[in-house]
């Protein structure tokens, strides 16, 4: 009889620190808090001063990488780049150097008969040849020139193209910031912000640091749509604990191709074992993943073992 209520007892402080566990979470799931945000905010400025000629998007407005979302004044830059073009599409100072490299080398060689019969003094024929080595060296010159005039050409049109504003990511317009007709030295234009994929943001308690890795799978339950779950991928783990709060933070990356998830809500992770299971948390929390003989030891403690 003394063994029997001794089991008992026994009986009642495990399941008594089971629930003392369990208080931690207010609806008593395996669940912990996270917020949905953008994987990025952009504010997006012209790398060249000017006036903004025209904004080519609106709010919320879905844009990809590489668009055009604005435009600033550019008539002297265009008018720069046909300037530019039209002289390194000439070709008429090339030929005519050419053309003459091409007599003095017959005249030369003519002088350098004559030489041979005595006919002219060495001096005509040094003459001659001296005339053929300033031919080659004005056509070298030329050709540089042309080299030149196709790099300022090729100058003009960059500084033209630094007046289109283009997007660095994909994703959606958040808030318009200048207005055609303001000059947009060193001010942003657009707020942009990347939502595929989404960021995760879990604050964990400092008991389960170490049991949460990257490349770690979790569910992601957001408040809208309503009951919906997403696959979201650990992505940063945070080395140090805010010892402050007792905590730390989990970051995760939430693929969202088709934008049916929206930044800036409020969710529920629930972080899976190796075999899909969701993880027990409670037990995690008063288990120190060091101890274990696993190489991962949350693959343990799923709810298939209870």
């Amino acid at each position: 009889m003394n063994q029997l209520l001794h089991l008992k007892s026994k009986i009642l402080l495990v399941v008594a620190g089971l629930l003392s566990c369990s208080i931690l979470y207010a609806d008593g799931s395996n669940d912990l808090d996270c917020l949905i945000k953008p994987e990025m905010y952009v504010e997006l400025a012209s790398p060249a001063d000017g006036i903004l000629e025209s904004v080519l998007v609106k709010k919320s407005d879905l844009i990809s990488k590489g668009q055009v979302l604005a435009q600033l004044e550019s008539s002297v830059e265009v008018a720069t780049v046909d300037l530019a073009r039209g002289k390194a599409g000439l070709n008429d100072d090339i030929k005519s150097k050419q053309i003459h490299v091409a007599f003095t080398k017959r005249k030369s060689a003519r002088m350098a008969k004559l030489y041979k019969k005595n006919a002219i003094s060495f001096f005509d024929k040094d003459e001659a040849d001296t005339e053929v080595a300033m031919a080659v060296m004005d056509l070298k010159k030329a050709k540089s020139s042309k080299k030149i005039a196709e790099l300022e050409l090729h100058r003009a049109i960059m500084r033209l193209e630094q007046l289109t504003v283009k997007s660095p990511i994909s994703g959606v317009v958040v808030e318009q910031l200048a207005v055609p007709g303001e000059a947009v030295d060193d001010r942003p234009i657009l707020k942009l912000a990347q939502i595929d994929p989404l960021r995760v943001e879990v604050i964990a308690p400092t008991e389960l640091f170490g049991a949460l890795y990257a490349g770690m799978q979790a569910k992601i339950i957001p408040e809208i749509p309503a009951n919906k779950v997403y696959q979201a991928t650990v992505s940063v783990v945070d080395k140090v604990i805010d010892a402050a709060s007792g905590s730390f933070l989990v970051r995760l990356k939430l693929p969202n191709p088709e934008h049916k998830v929206i930044g800036g809500l409020k969710c529920k992770v629930n972080f899976l074992a190796k075999n899909g299971e969701p993880i027990v948390i409670d037990t995690l929390m008063n288990i120190n993943p060091k101890e274990s003989d696993s190489d991962n030891p949350v693959d343990e403690f799923s709810l298939s073992s209870y």
